[in-house]
């Protein structure tokens, strides 16, 4: 279960002391809401092992970075804040878990930073690892230990978390893995096969937030809409269950393939008051040959039809997506079908992203690669594309009722913030009493930065 690495440690560099009182963790998360789920699992198992959770940006006997490999930026990124932990607290044991640390142990293990490498396979067992590692202090052998076991196995990893530090909303892990080999992803080698978790599993996580004060939970998962239980409840089915929690007032869906949205499942969202009116629906390509390509197994036509399911009946849905550039053979003519998709469907926000090579997949190996600069012109393009489509959409609700989830202030003496059911992130005058409550704004005016509205009085709730 455990194998050791070949890389030493300095002795000098290590303290070899046994700490008085409990030990301090800080916690980063580099990638996405489920990244976030699962760090705050990890969190809370560790304060039941004793230690105590601190900033991250702070002095700390443990740092733990939940790893993300969705692309080089992403595996960059997230070598980034080990090295940052090692900078901050010379002393301190580095552990690397999630994504990266699943797919490339080894390369994480020969950085000189980094202490224990434990995958997602093991990351329940994060809190023990660090633990047996410590021995009782901060005491430590001098080798990077690295803990990586096969995802292969059907079990479903999940976590009775009681609330989401720095977070008004919480995330609810409901499906993990992914069966699909899109020719780019790497995915499947991080997350293992696609599973769900038990029906009522998840009700009763989602009972316990809502009893704790959540007033929006964020459903999460790798594929959300191939959510199935082992007794055959599927999304909808669950989506209408979770409605009826007395506190919930917002269910929002994670990311939905376009296969996945079926028309039950459309339906349900547009029928179910207490489901968000935002969708995000990866696209990846607007080209039916970059898209065969790709393995994506749906063609323009499928992607715009399942779009409009939801969109052609409520014109104030959010809809975003993630768009690639730059993919192995993508021409001028192929960049161009994907603007006029694009610009042809009501999208509200754009996530657009660079081809990155990941070392085992086909596209790594397929011919035409496309020059850096041509990706990042590409990118730049939609970019703004997605700017102004973001500004015509929020500023078409001017003159509309809003109902946002106050979160915070824009700074310390700023206005009051909250994000709509469809997305779009408000700015509202009144008083932080209203942290967490759901109020109504009539909305002003946008800007390329900002939407902004009046509070309506008494709508608070």
């Amino acid at each position: 279960r455990q194998a050791p690495a070949v890389r030493p440690t300095s002795p000098a560099s290590r303290r070899d002391t046994v700490k008085e009182g409990p030990l301090t963790v800080g916690l980063m998360t580099v990638g996405c809401k489920l990244n976030q789920y699962e760090t705050e699992g990890v969190a809370e198992r560790l304060e039941q092992q004793g230690f105590v959770v601190v900033p991250f940006d702070g002095p700390a006997d443990v740092y733990v970075v939940n790893t993300c490999t969705v692309t080089g930026r992403s595996d960059y990124r997230s070598r980034q804040m080990l090295r940052r932990a090692a900078r901050q607290d010379g002393d301190a044991l580095v552990v690397a878990t999630g994504c990266y640390a699943q797919r490339e142990p080894d390369a994480l293990a020969n950085m000189p930073e980094v202490d224990l490498v434990v995958g997602n396979s093991s990351k329940r067992e994060l809190a023990r690892l660090v633990g047996e590692r410590l021995d009782g202090g901060l005491q430590r052998t001098l080798d990077t230990d690295v803990v990586v076991e096969s995802l292969a196995g059907e079990s479903f990893e999940a976590y009775d978390i009681t609330r989401f530090r720095g977070y008004t909303r919480a995330f609810v892990k409901i499906q993990d893995g992914c069966n699909h080999r899109c020719s780019y992803c790497a995915v499947p080698d991080a997350r293992g096969p696609s599973r769900s978790r038990r029906f009522a599993d998840v009700v009763r996580q989602a009972s316990l937030l809502a009893d704790n004060g959540y007033r929006e939970m964020v459903l999460t998962g790798v594929h959300i809409g191939a959510f199935e239980d082992p007794d055959g409840r599927r999304l909808p089915e669950l989506l209408t269950e979770l409605a009826r929690i007395e506190g919930l007032a917002r269910i929002r869906l994670g990311s939905v393939e376009p296969r996945e949205l079926t028309e039950e499942l459309a339906q349900t969202i547009l029928g179910t008051a207490k489901v968000c009116n935002h969708l995000h629906i990866p696209l990846e390509s607007g080209s039916n040959a970059v898209l065969e390509r790709m393995r994506r197994g749906y063609t323009r036509d499928d992607y715009a039809r399942a779009v409009r399911s939801v969109t052609d009946k409520d014109a104030l849905c959010g809809l975003g997506t993630d768009i690639m550039v730059g993919f192995p053979g993508e021409t001028d003519e192929d960049f161009a079908d994907s603007v006029s998709l694009i610009e042809s469907l009501p999208f509200t926000y754009l996530h657009v992203f660079a081809f990155s090579p990941r070392s085992g997949t086909p596209a790594a190996e397929m011919d035409g690669q496309v020059p850096a600069a041509e990706s990042k012109r590409r990118s730049r393009h939609l970019r703004e594309l997605g700017a102004r489509l973001s500004l015509e959409f929020r500023r078409g609700l001017t003159g509309k009722s809003l109902e946002i989830l106050v979160e915070e202030r824009a700074g310390e003496e700023g206005p009051l913030t909250g994000l709509a059911s469809n997305y779009v992130r408000v700015r509202t005058e009144g008083d932080t009493s209203l942290s967490n409550r759901l109020v109504s704004v009539t909305v002003e005016g946008a800007d390329e930065t900002d939407t902004w509205g009046s509070l309506e009085p008494g709508s608070e709730r």
